[in-house]
Parts: C-alpha cells; structure tokens; sequence
C-alpha cells in the first residue's frame, strides 16, 4: 500500500507540517523509521526528532523535527494505531462453520459468523453476528456472545456466562471458571457451590490466560471498555466498572468493587470484600488491604499515596547510615549517663 502523507492526514483528521506528497508504504517505530515509512512521537520522545529521518510523524503539537514532515493530531498513539489497521489489516475470516465443529442444534448463531475447527458450542449458545469462534473453543450451556466478538483458541466460557459486543477474548483464557469458596470445619474443606455467572459488557477485551471466575450467588462483572491483559485472576463476584485497564498478573479476591477508570498496573494484589474509588491508579506490586479512595495514586504494601510511598522509600535506603548514627548516638548517651553518675 501507498499513500501521500496528506492522504493520511486527511484520514486522521490531521495537519500537516512540510511535504505532503510525500509516499509512505509503511509504518514503524520512531528508531527503526525510514524514509518511506510513518512512525509517532509523544513527550519526552519528541526531543529525539531531528536525529529521525522518517517519511512522516505523526505529533500532537508543532516541536523540532529537523527534516521530517509532521502529521498534528489530537492523539497520536490512537491515530498510529488506526495506520497500523490500514497498513497491516487482519486476517480476512471466512463465514461460515467448520465440519469438525460440534454445534448444538438448539444454538442460535448469527448471519457472518465463523465457527472454526474443533470448536465446541453447547445447548442455547447465542452467538451474535459477525462474531468470530476460533478452533477448540469450548462455549458451554446458555452462553451469550455479542455481536462482532472474537473467541480465540483454546478459550473456555462456562455455562451461563454473558458477553457483550465486540468482546475480544484471547487464547486459554477462562470464563466462569467455579469460584474458590470452601466452608472448612475441624480442619477439613468442604466446597461451596458456585451457582452465579460472569457478565462482560461491550468492547472488553481479556487477555490470554486469564481467568475470571463466576459468582457465588448472581454475577462476576466487568463493565464497558475494560481491557484486562495476560494472567490476570479475577475472584467470584468481584465487580470491574468501566474503562479500566488489569494489567498483567494482577489478581483480585472475591467480591471486591472497583469503580470506573481504575488502573491496577503489573503485579498488583487486592484482598477481597473492599471498595475501590473511581480513577484510582495502582503502581506495579502495590498490595491493597482495604478500602480506596478514588482519584489518586497508590503504591507500596500496604498500598498508600504515591508521595507518601516514595519519601518512605528514601528514607529506607538511608537506614544502614541511620542504624549507625543511631547506635553512635546510644553510645553517646550512655557515655554521659555515666559522668553524670559519677559527679
């Protein structure tokens, strides 16, 4: 494929600084860029520009670029990504389901739908159009897919479990699982029945491996616009809001809330039964105890406000220097204890 870059600034809704007859044949990143190719720059990264000699690149404001042409939009890594769609499309799917495929007769599948080999489709799946079931998928009893969904392979959904539109469910992931809740008595663990479900609104997206696990009683939930990455674990009746981001080996207990636009970066630990504030953001390994207000930056064990963690954290890297002044000034003291005594 070849476009001008004013081409692509028209299907960006963008400006262009410099030459717009420029060919661009393809997209790469800021270092690898040539003179044929259209990468992005955001903040510090801008700095770099005029060690670039890219096609074009794609900013949100006019900075220093030496040679290259500049494509202005509002949000560069989205209009880069909308390139990489155009550029690179995806693998075109056809219709249609796949004689190995095992389908109950009582499934409702919509119109454009590809059911591909070895999958497996339980009694009263629905299956919205457009949707994509890639091989060895398993979509057990009552499931509800949305329309223009992609399962991918080895995914499992459990029996009773709901998805909206365009979810994206990547490889091995599991949903609905059984919950883990044990009632132990002298010592011995006897399961509790998980008899709920997991509901996903639209545009969610779970990542490969993840497991989220169904409701005791009622429903597991993640809500609109989530995207929760790789090995991320999700206990029975935890409830996700809107526009969140998991990211990768994040795991949270049972019954946990968590509000819109909250961030839980890598690695990060949340006991169960507690309530999270709109727009709170985690840092990588912070452990949350208890409740959370909304609208700050946590980290640490127990998790606490970013600036608090940090200065904690100073001082913690001066504690063998602080030891050893302590202990000096014991001795100190201890000294004059002594004279005193003695006067």
């Amino acid at each position: 494929m070849k476009k001008t870059v004013q081409e692509l600034a028209v299907l960006l809704g963008g400006t262009v600084i410099g030459k717009g007859d420029a060919v661009i044949e393809d997209v790469r990143g800021l270092a690898e860029a040539g003179q044929q190719d259209i990468t992005f720059a955001v903040d510090p990264y801008t700095e770099y520009l005029p060690q670039v000699h890219a096609g074009a690149v794609i900013v949100e404001k006019e900075v220093p670029a030496g040679d290259n042409t500049l494509v202005i939009v509002e949000n560069p890594r989205l209009a880069f990504s909308q390139l990489l769609v155009l550029f690179h499309p995806r693998q075109s799917i056809t219709p249609g389901i796949h004689p190995t495929a095992i389908v109950d007769s009582s499934a409702a599948v919509g119109e454009d739908v590809a059911i591909m080999p070895y999958a497996v489709i339980g009694k009263n799946v629905e299956i919205g159009k457009g949707s994509t079931i890639y091989p060895y998928v398993f979509l057990g009893d009552n499931v509800k897919i949305g329309e223009g969904s992609v399962i991918y392979p080895g995914a499992v959904i459990h029996e009773n479990c709901v998805l909206g539109k365009r979810a994206v469910i990547r490889a091995h992931a599991v949903i609905g699982g059984e919950g883990f809740g044990f009632a132990t008595e002298k010592g011995k663990h006897t399961r509790i029945p998980q008899i709920g479900n997991v509901t996903i609104g639209d545009d969610v997206e779970i990542g490969a491996c993840t497991c989220l696990d169904n409701a005791t009683l009622g429903s597991t939930k993640v809500g609109r616009g989530t995207k929760i990455d790789n090995l991320v674990h999700l206990g029975h009746n935890v409830e996700i809001g809107e526009d969140c981001f998991l990211i990768a080996q994040t795991g949270i207990a049972g019954s946990t809330k968590a509000g819109n636009h909250v961030i839980f970066a890598g690695q990060t630990g949340c006991t169960g039964h507690i309530t999270i504030g709109d727009n709170a953001v985690f840092a990588g390994k912070t452990g949350i105890t208890g409740n959370i207000k909304g609208n700050q930056v946590y980290a640490g064990f127990p998790a606490r406000p970013h600036m608090e963690w940090s200065r904690t954290q100073v001082y913690l890297k001066h504690l063998p220097e602080m030891a050893k002044t302590v202990k000096a000034l014991q001795k100190k003291i201890a000294e004059l204890e002594k004279k005193l005594e003695q006067q």
